[in-house]
């Protein structure tokens, strides 16, 4: 292949071009490459100057100082309710045909609704039936005996689970927990809990969004039930309705919760679990 002088005089006019070109190319990204290393290397060095500043170490230590304290009055706190737990959550048994229950304090954490507890204690000779159904929130007796002759379940109430359900309690001690919260949009979910079994999982929803507070038995004392005295009502789970705007409202049912000697013919709760 044969060129021009003409030709290789164009060749090297472009080489003699190019080549400062690459060269300053090269430059750059060898300076670029150096300025990321300096900015590593001073961000290093404000590290390394912050943690020896005094200053800035004794934030540090009141900071630490500060939750060590708060730690120590929290196991503090802890420490006496569990005290006041044991002292004003115990039973006492009366009588082999004698009921026996007191509510047991509950600390509230953070923004959720603590927990209604009930210890219970059932007597040997004395059957005792757990029941809950969903009703009208006016206009209903709380008496035992005529919470025991409802039947029909209410349609619309806004509970997922309107009853009515029962179970036999086994003689002995047991905890009674029921649970609201937390909302979830228009969502209120709610659980009863026999011990650590589950026997109902039950939500309400409906127009508004929903709060609530349980009103129930007031049993900070211990209440004795002798066979001559009816077996009580427990605990109501009322709900509070906000619309949008802002307006207030009982919703139209509670779910409620009674103990009885007797049996109504009722379905076992949802998450009643039985032994084989």
């Amino acid at each position: 292949m044969r060129f021009s002088i003409r030709s290789l005089l164009a060749i090297l006019l472009l080489c003699a071009i190019s080549f400062p070109l690459v060269s300053g190319i090269a430059d750059l990204r060898r300076d670029e490459e150096m300025r990321m290393q300096l900015r590593v290397e001073i961000e290093t060095l404000r590290e390394r100057m912050a943690l020896d500043d005094p200053q800035r170490q004794r934030v540090k230590q009141h900071q630490h100082d500060e939750l060590t304290s708060i730690r120590a009055v929290r196991e503090q706190a802890q420490r006496q309710f569990e005290t006041i737990q044991q002292k004003y959550g115990g039973i006492e048994v009366r009588g082999p045909d004698v009921l026996s229950l007191r509510t047991v304090p509950q600390l509230r954490r953070e923004k959720m609704q603590p927990p209604v507890v009930f210890r219970i204690h059932v007597p040997t000779d004395r059957d005792v039936w757990l029941k809950y159904a969903v009703i009208p929130a006016e206009g209903v007796s709380r008496s035992a005996d005529q919470l025991d002759e409802r039947q029909d379940p209410p349609v619309g109430s806004g509970f997922a689970h309107p009853g009515h359900y029962e179970v036999k309690l086994e003689p002995g001690e047991h905890l009674l927990a029921v649970e609201t919260g937390p909302v979830r949009g228009k969502v209120l979910p709610a659980s009863v809990r026999l011990g650590n079994k589950p026997l109902l999982e039950t939500e309400f929803s409906g127009d508004g969004i929903p709060s609530t507070g349980a009103y129930h038995i007031t049993g900070t004392k211990q209440l004795d039930f002798p066979p001559q005295r009816r077996l009580p009502w427990l605990l109501n789970i009322k709900v509070d309705l906000r619309d949008d705007d802002n307006s207030r409202r009982d919703a139209p049912f509670d779910g409620c919760l009674w103990l009885s000697d007797r049996s109504s013919g009722y379905d076992p709760f949802p998450h009643t679990m039985v032994d084989p």
